[in-house]
């Protein structure tokens, strides 16, 4: 069981339907974010590591930053207000994109005994940049599924079944 989503992160270039396999998901313990200056805080970061994250914020923020030339001021130490970045980490173990032939079930997120949807991914593949579902660019539609429902069920992250195609001999 898991977790459908749309993955994307840089050079992607768009997104993939994917799956997150839940035994790779568990409670965020480690990192956190200030509310009032957006300070990153990972407990079990190397601090030796090349690439150090040091603020974490909304989007809407940020771009305002960016248009005003100013940057929030950052807290003194013992004033910051931490919270979780997210409930949750997911490992990329869990990631799997859906492929051709693998075999997709769909449950409702308020009922988890119904499903909503089954039967084997076939994916009308697009060009970069061509098409895309609620304003985010997609690699790929669903054969025989309305996009925007697809999608929805993506983007709302609704529970789910994988059972993966079997790799093809030569």
């Amino acid at each position: 069981m898991g977790i459908l989503h749309f993955f994307s992160e840089t050079g992607t270039e768009g997104g993939y339907w994917a799956f997150q396999d839940s035994r790779f998901i568990t409670k965020n313990t480690t990192r956190f974010t200030c509310t009032k200056c957006w300070a990153y805080l990972d407990t079990e970061a190397d601090p030796d590591s090349p690439l150090q994250v040091t603020h974490v914020m909304p989007l809407d923020e940020a771009l305002e930053e960016e248009e005003s030339g100013k940057r929030r001021q950052d807290c003194p130490p013992d004033e910051h207000n931490f919270r979780p970045v997210s409930e949750d980490n997911w490992s990329h173990e869990g990631l799997h994109i859906l492929k051709d032939e693998d075999v997709l079930i769909i449950y409702d997120k308020e009922n988890p005994d119904q499903i909503v949807w089954q039967g084997y991914i076939s994916l009308l593949k697009h060009a970069l940049f061509a098409e895309h579902a609620s304003g985010m660019w997609i690699h790929a539609d669903q054969a025989g599924i309305d996009r925007e429902t697809w999608a929805n069920w993506f983007f709302e992250e609704y529970p789910a079944k994988l059972i993966k195609a079997r790799p093809r001999d030569g």
